[in-house]
């Protein structure tokens, strides 16, 4: 038995009907009720319609309904208990520590079909220390998935391993009062074959319902140093790492990121960001005079970084948002009015980073390199940056060869 792809905005009717009859005896609903918090502020992460935080929030206990996809709260029943907001489960638009508890009914957090990790370390982020992370997911081998040809279940060992406790509740989906098609339509996108519904679509169908419940740990302690020269090879070994999630790079470029040693020399300073003395990301810090400038530096006071990298065990966990700000920091104390970044056009998750700490697209900056498109992107650091700096202009078609620009 498959995940379904979320199908909530383009089938409403169909995706009420599921959310209905899912837990029919309440019993999922009411442990979760248990294990939140009676008040205080928490999150519903890919809330769907709302039918969850609907039915849990109230007498104290505010529900923030975080869902990605565009007209899903509208389909919600008002609720003054429940705000909503656009997000993506592996970037949070929320600050840390900002929650008191956090869940997730099945949505996002199936590691049998994708790695949910960014999801939980923005869970563990968001969620003050101490606060309680509940997931709610398919427990399997129930006469549910007995419909299908898989046990449709996800393994209890991969939340253990990270900390979990996880029960299984017996509960069902209940369909009485539904419209028989409906209800067969239902079920035969579940399965993936019509023809193992039967012509009268059950009533009832256990369900085995996995719960898995942790503590936040909060945010990780993040330390953002120069690095050292023995840690080079485990740096290189980040810095691809980071790339390959992208698309992998080959040639002259991939030997220039497999080795933060010659980087060394033409830059200002290579960072490495670690967590509990482990080294889980980079980026390398750049002035208009070193041999590592991309691009032509206007002469009042420009910085930037480059080869921005972090292991993708641990995106979402604000690693690449910790070497920014040191980043950031570093340019501010050497007097610098603006920093800037030049990023491949197909990064668009670190885009999205440098857009929500405020930096802004320059188009009419834009470069292009063998592999594609160079996006730039500029942060005033001072007031007076708009008048010591070109203004921004139309972009420049077809963008400048980068061997032309730089210096």
């Amino acid at each position: 038995m498959a995940v379904l792809p979320f199908y909530g905005t383009a089938e409403p009717e169909r995706f009420a009907l599921e959310r209905r009859a899912m837990d029919r005896p309440g019993r999922v609903l009411a442990r979760l009720d248990e294990l939140l918090p009676r008040t205080g502020s928490v999150l519903d992460v890919g809330a769907g319609d709302g039918w969850t935080a609907g039915h849990l929030a109230g007498d104290g206990r505010h529900v923030l309904a975080v869902e990605p996809a565009a007209g899903m709260a509208a389909q919600a029943e008002p609720h003054p208990a429940v705000t909503w907001v656009r997000g993506e489960a592996g970037a949070l638009p929320l600050a840390d520590g900002t929650m008191d508890a956090a869940f997730a009914t099945w949505a996002y957090f199936f590691p049998s079909a994708i790695d949910p990790s960014r999801g939980l370390a923005e869970l563990h982020r968001v969620v003050r220390p101490g606060g309680r992370i509940v997931i709610v997911s398919n427990g399997g081998d129930d006469e549910l998935t007995g419909l299908g040809v898989a046990s449709g279940g996800e393994d209890p060992g991969w939340f253990a391993d990270r900390g979990f406790d996880v029960e299984v509740v017996a509960t069902a989906f209940g369909f009485d009062g539904e419209d028989p098609d409906a209800v067969r339509d239902l079920l035969a996108r579940y399965v993936g074959d019509p023809d193992r519904v039967p012509e009268e679509p059950p009533t009832r169908l256990g369900h085995r319902v996995l719960i898995a419940t942790s503590p936040s740990a909060g945010p990780p302690r993040i330390r953002v140093r120069g690095m050292r020269h023995h840690e080079a090879p485990r740096v290189g070994e980040i810095t691809l790492a980071g790339y390959d999630a992208y698309g992998e790079i080959e040639g002259d470029y991939r030997r220039y990121l497999r080795d933060p040693g010659a980087r060394i020399d033409g830059s200002t300073s290579v960072l490495v960001a670690e967590v509990e003395g482990r080294v889980v990301g980079t980026v390398t810090f750049v002035l208009p005079h070193d041999e590592g400038w991309e691009g032509r530096a206007e002469p009042d006071g420009d910085a930037m970084f480059r080869v921005l990298a972090v292991d993708p065990t641990v995106e979402g966990a604000g690693v690449g948002r910790a070497l920014v700000d040191a980043c950031v920091q570093r340019a501010g104390e050497l007097g610098c009015r603006r920093i800037l970044i030049v990023s491949m056009a197909w990064m668009d998750r670190a885009h999205r980073l440098y857009e929500r700490l405020g930096f802004a697209r320059r188009p009419d900056l834009d470069v292009r390199f063998p592999a594609g498109d160079g996006y730039v992107f500029t942060l005033d650091l001072s007031s007076d940056a708009a008048d010591h700096f070109t203004p921004p202009g139309p972009p420049v078609d077809p963008r400048p060869w980068y061997a032309d620009v730089w210096r």
